[in-house]
């Protein structure tokens, strides 16, 4: 009788995985969109003269709670006297608070976790170029099996003063006051969306069935 019971459990349980098993997936590429500031020799005021900004990124995700995100940023800077368009590329890796994952058999799991990213990075300005050190918060939500949500405020700590691109507006000592390294920082708020890439399959569910027939068969 134990071994009946045994072959009827496994069919059930070869029938039941299939149905109800969650795809997990290695990488996301997604699109980002909102607005940028800068602080610098000609402004010095949080969220003043606020420009366009989006970006690009692809994300790769080590597990639930580590990621290496690479991210390609269009915007324009504005200050008293200028306007120059910037392309910022970052290098971060991410932490998520929680196991970010859309998976109903794994205790403490979440679909949205906040997170902080740092990394390098570099920033290409009126035929110039400087490294930046890319730093900044955000959260991510999953919104179905593929399909995830994004927001972030990032801020880039260009080692350099001279993103005004004019010499006229630079401090001729190369002190601009806004912060205590004296360099030009370029900050985007956005939100965007993802979608998972590079499926694996979780057999998360497979060892819970794996432990449940063990179980049985003690029994």
């Amino acid at each position: 009788m134990k071994l009946i019971r045994f072959f009827i459990l496994s069919v059930f349980a070869f029938v039941y995985i299939p149905l109800f098993a969650q795809d997990e997936y290695h990488a996301e590429i997604g699109i980002n969109g909102g607005g940028s500031y800068y602080l610098g020799d000609a402004n010095s005021q949080l969220f003043k003269n606020t420009q366009l900004a989006y970006s690009g990124f692809f994300r790769y995700c080590f597990d639930a709670r580590l990621a290496a995100k690479v991210e390609l940023t269009n915007t324009t800077v504005s200050g008293n006297g200028f306007k120059n368009q910037i392309l910022a590329t970052d290098v971060c890796g991410e932490f998520n608070f929680f196991d970010l994952e859309k998976n109903e058999y794994k205790l403490f799991s979440k679909t949205f976790s906040p997170y902080i990213m740092g990394g390098f990075g570099g920033v290409a300005y009126s035929g110039s170029f400087a490294m930046s050190i890319p730093f900044g918060i955000g959260m991510k939500v999953k919104l179905g099996n593929r399909l995830n949500f994004n927001a972030q405020w990032a801020s880039r700590l260009v080692l350099a003063d001279n993103l005004e691109g004019l010499q006229a507006l630079n401090n001729p000592k190369g002190l601009n006051g806004t912060n205590i390294f004296n360099n030009d920082i370029v900050s985007t708020f956005t939100v965007g969306i993802s979608i998972d890439i590079w499926r694996k399959r979780c057999d998360c569910e497979n060892s819970s069935v794996i432990n449940d027939n063990h179980k049985f068969r003690k029994k």
